[in-house]
């Protein structure tokens, strides 16, 4: 007698929809991104010592301070596809309360840093204020390819 109450009620709660959560409004503290500093991997520096500052690889590169105190980059992934190319995304987060319209490409390089093919064409990405949106690049190279760098910049 119990069971077949059992089974109604579980049938009950598990047919039942999954309450919605609501995400509140972005709120970014964009310095602790700026001050995170260098990743500790491999990175591209100057032949000559302390000419310029060491570009993380495996990363996105701002080429303008400005925009880093407008935005942030959520995630980073990388992926090898069915061809063994190697497929990259960013999610950015625009922080502002105004649209942003920005500009990415990707390097692609092997294991000693040297490119694998020409970087990619500039690919403009749009981001409504407070929301998010993904940059994603696939690389000509195969295997080679070893390491990337996703530059990111104002709308030129």
């Amino acid at each position: 007698m119990l069971r077949p109450l059992t089974l109604a009620l579980l049938a009950v709660t598990t047919a039942a929809p999954a309450l919605a959560t609501e995400n509140k409004t972005v709120s970014c503290r964009t310095y602790m991104a700026r001050w995170a500093g260098s990743s500790g991997g491999p990175a591209l520096v100057a032949n000559v010592p302390s000419s310029m500052t060491p570009i993380d690889l495996n990363a996105v590169l701002f080429t303008d301070k400005k925009l880093g105190r407008k935005m942030i980059v959520e995630g980073l992934f990388a992926q090898r596809t069915p061809m063994n190319g190697l497929r990259v995304m960013a999610r950015l987060v625009n922080c502002s309360k105004e649209k942003l319209v920005v500009q990415l490409r990707s390097n692609f390089m092997d294991a000693n840093q040297l490119p694998t093919e020409a970087a990619s064409a500039w690919k403009t990405v749009y981001l409504s204020p407070k929301a998010t949106a993904v940059y994603e690049e696939n690389s000509i190279g195969r295997a080679q390819v070893g390491a990337y760098l996703i530059e990111l910049r104002p709308e030129s």
